[in-house]
């Protein structure tokens, strides 16, 4: 007989075979040492697993985890709200520093007025270098895709047209089946 599996084991420890497929499990392990020490290994495991006390969830445990697995999502009402506050803020914090400071409400505007525009100045040439190497990569990326055209239409002509209908189908079925793994993702993202 050849040694025993993890399935058999575990049947055999269960009680949960017929008595002539236990005998015959007997017979084995009085002539294979390999099987009893795998056998005496899974029983103590087995003890050991029935030993361990009985673990109870805490209350409303699904909703914590799922809550954090899918985060709850803020409504666009929350945003205003919170942009509107940030907003009185600025308008109360300037109304302050106005009293404090005793500065003229339109010096100081002017004054922001001007760092302000200090700051776009000295920011639109990063702009304008940010532009340029954006034009600059996308010509990169037009020239790349007219190499790759190229040297598509040269393979059409070097290989034979049946193995283009396989390499097509292929390519298509590829494209198909990560859009669909995309779609499921985003699906299961939904589904909570």
């Amino acid at each position: 007989m050849r040694c025993l599996s993890l399935e058999q084991i575990y049947l055999f420890l269960e009680k949960e075979l017929s008595p002539a497929e236990n005998k015959r499990i007997h017979m084995h392990l009085t002539a294979c040492p390999k099987c009893k020490k795998a056998l005496e290994e899974r029983r103590l495991l087995l003890q050991a697993a029935e030993g361990l006390p009985i673990w109870t969830t805490p209350p409303n445990f699904t909703q914590q985890i799922m809550a954090r697995i899918f985060p709850v999502r803020v409504s666009p009402f929350a945003w205003l709200g919170a942009v509107a506050s940030g907003f009185a803020t600025m308008v109360l914090t300037l109304f302050v520093f106005t009293l404090v400071t005793g500065q003229n409400l339109s010096d100081l505007l002017i004054s922001f007025y001007h760092t302000l525009l200090h700051f776009v100045k000295n920011l639109s040439p990063l702009l304008v270098k940010i532009l340029k190497l954006a034009t600059i990569f996308l010509k990169i990326l037009q020239q790349l895709g007219e190499l790759i055209i190229k040297g598509l239409t040269l393979l059409t002509t070097i290989i034979s047209p049946q193995i283009q209908i396989i390499l097509i189908s292929i390519a298509i079925i590829a494209i198909v089946s990560s859009i669909y793994g995309i779609r499921k993702k985003l699906w299961i993202g939904e589904k909570a």
